[in-house]
């Protein structure tokens, strides 16, 4: 495997920038849908790694399986049992490669717009909707996968059972010749080979393969959880935007009568002000006949006086 397949989406740089550009732009939620999605689909990736490591051991095994007659016809109905499945886990790897690649060219083509336009190009992140026909098609592989499973295990358990009943019945056959008691094999657990080497390996890969499938319904509901969340975004700036452009005409208003109210002079009467040179004249001419009044009442006093 190298090294660019083998390395997880949350690890990749361009995830990583897209996750932080919709943290640091309030978008929390759809950054967690996000980064949901990429571990689930690094999961998928991780189990079909543990699922060929199970076939390569059970392909060992079952050439290391003691030859016979029997062992012979056996092993090559295994191998094909184990080709089949082998198979199968390399469809759905190429099917696990592809989602990588769309998602990682996605979220590459949304950073690099965010960078241009700002927080209306990450409501692009509802596009990782179209991984989900891939996802879909997937699943409907890995169901597959479970079923031919179950039939091959079926169908091992049946070759085990007959190999190991054949065996007893040998081994009592041949007790009986040296009269010897026969042997109660029902009362004894007893595995044949084919049990560890084919059987346990094929369990093993059913049980990643279910694991896969609540992996895949799991994603998929994500999914359809970050488009909503998107479309909710979407709709409460909408409002948000709304609500202020009928907000600012009467925050205008309002501002405009402030500013009349503040800087408007303030007159009680209306009056008529005199500067300069004739407001001098005017003021010395009052008091100049205030000042002969005054002198007329004070000779008056002295009359009376004398």
């Amino acid at each position: 495997m190298d090294m660019e397949a083998g390395k997880t989406l949350t690890n990749e740089e361009v995830i990583r920038e897209l996750l932080d550009l919709l943290k640091k732009n309030a978008m929390k939620e759809q950054a967690n849908d996000v980064f949901e999605i990429c571990s689930y689909v690094d999961g998928l990736e991780k189990k079909i790694d543990s699922m060929t490591e199970e076939l390569t051991n059970m392909q060992n095994q079952i050439k290391e399986m003691q030859e016979d007659t029997f062992v012979n016809n056996a092993k090559k109905a295994l191998s094909e049992a184990k080709e089949r499945l082998n198979a199968r886990c390399e469809q759905i790897k190429s099917q696990v490669l592809e989602v990588k690649a769309q998602v990682k060219s996605t979220a590459k083509s949304i950073v690099d717009e965010a960078k241009e336009k700002g927080r209306s190009a990450l409501y692009r992140v509802s596009e990782f909707l179209e991984i989900k026909k891939r996802l879909l098609d997937i699943r409907e592989n890995v169901r597959g996968a479970i079923k031919t499973t179950d039939k091959d295990i079926a169908k091992t358990a049946l070759l085990a059972k007959g190999f190991r009943e054949a065996g007893q019945t040998v081994a009592n056959a041949f007790r009986t010749f040296a009269d010897k008691p026969e042997v109660d094999y029902s009362q004894k657990e007893q595995k044949h080979p084919i049990t560890k080497a084919v059987l346990a390996p094929m369990k093993a890969v059913k049980k990643m393969l279910v694991t896969m499938e609540l992996h895949l319904d799991a994603s998929i509901d994500k999914l359809d959880n970050l488009a909503m969340n998107v479309q909710l975004d979407k709709e409460k700036h909408m409002e948000n935007a709304k609500a202020q452009e009928q907000t600012e005409p009467e925050m205008a208003e309002a501002e405009r009568v402030e500013a009349e109210i503040v800087y408007s002079p303030m007159v009680a009467e209306p009056q008529e002000y005199q500067y300069n040179a004739d407001a001098f004249e005017n003021y010395l001419r009052d008091n100049a006949a205030n000042d002969n009044k005054n002198k007329e009442i004070i000779m008056q006093k002295d009359k009376n006086i004398r």
